[in-house]
């Protein structure tokens, strides 16, 4: 028998492009945009699981839904990103300020800064701890939650969501591939050696800078100058351009060096 665990994420919505969805449950069944879990807990004691196992035809959530919940994640995303910018100067570790917040507390539940360090921790990853030993663990994470081959596989975003979606879909992607980055990222040499050129003249400067959905090289964010290191190889010039102009129109001047760094780097850049 399932668990709960495994239920809810299993209650996959059922989203169609409907002006309203009603309750399968309901005697007299009223218009939602969603069937929302608490109503179905609270009126029926079921779950959208149980809906997509009794009702598969029936809508769980309307297609303007899914795109008001989008759009809205988008924004609250947007606003993560300025305030913690604002306030602590970047976001996640990205920030100083935030990091040696999280490590405090970090150190205060586990007793190290990082709880992989702390034994405990680590033992639940790691050995015979380490959840995806279990073989059928392992086929579950590989296989859909049907157990069949994904139908999706091999399809475009377009073809999956139609071409208004896919375009929202791309551009959530960039952003949240753009924070990932800002994060976790991978620094080349090259970055590595241009940053140390840039530190000399502006002491303020920080790579892996998240804006606007962009992650920039390194940045001196209160002069607003952006420095970027590109390998010709990994970087098309057409969306290179289109992102330096982008970030033009909020005040952000870009440098550019493409598959060289300069002997020694300009004592004052100014923003035009």
């Amino acid at each position: 028998m399932l668990n709960k665990v495994t239920n809810r994420r299993q209650a996959i919505h059922n989203i169609q492009d409907v002006s309203f969805v009603s309750c399968p449950y309901c005697e007299h069944s009223k218009e939602y945009q969603m069937l929302h879990w608490k109503h179905l807990k609270d009126s029926h004691n079921k779950t959208i699981y149980d809906v997509r196992n009794e009702f598969p035809d029936i809508p769980t959530m309307t297609l303007q839904e899914s795109r008001r919940r989008s759009k809205a994640r988008i924004k609250c995303d947007n606003k993560i990103t300025r305030t913690c910018e604002k306030k602590y100067g970047g976001i996640g570790y990205a920030s100083k300020v935030l990091e040696k917040k999280v490590r405090k507390s970090m150190t205060k539940i586990y007793g190290v800064g990082n709880p992989m360090q702390n034994k405990k921790v680590s033992s639940k990853f790691n050995g015979d701890g380490n959840p995806m030993r279990n073989p059928e663990t392992a086929k579950k994470v590989s296989n859909t939650l049907t157990g069949r081959p994904s139908p999706l596989k091999g399809k475009t975003y377009e073809e999956i969501l139609g071409p208004e979606r896919a375009t929202e879909r791309l551009e959530e992607l960039r952003i949240s591939g753009a924070l990932g980055q800002s994060l976790t990222p991978f620094i080349s040499e090259p970055q590595k050696q241009l940053f140390e050129m840039v530190k000399e003249v502006y002491p303020t400067a920080v790579m892996e800078y998240p804006i606007f959905g962009y992650c920039i090289d390194i940045a001196v964010p209160e002069l607003k100058l952006a420095f970027e290191y590109d390998g010709s190889y990994w970087h098309d010039a057409e969306k290179d351009k289109m992102r330096d102009e982008i970030l033009e129109q909020l005040g952000w001047k870009t440098v550019r060096f493409v598959d060289h760094l300069p002997t020694k780097l300009l004592t004052t850049i100014q923003n035009d």
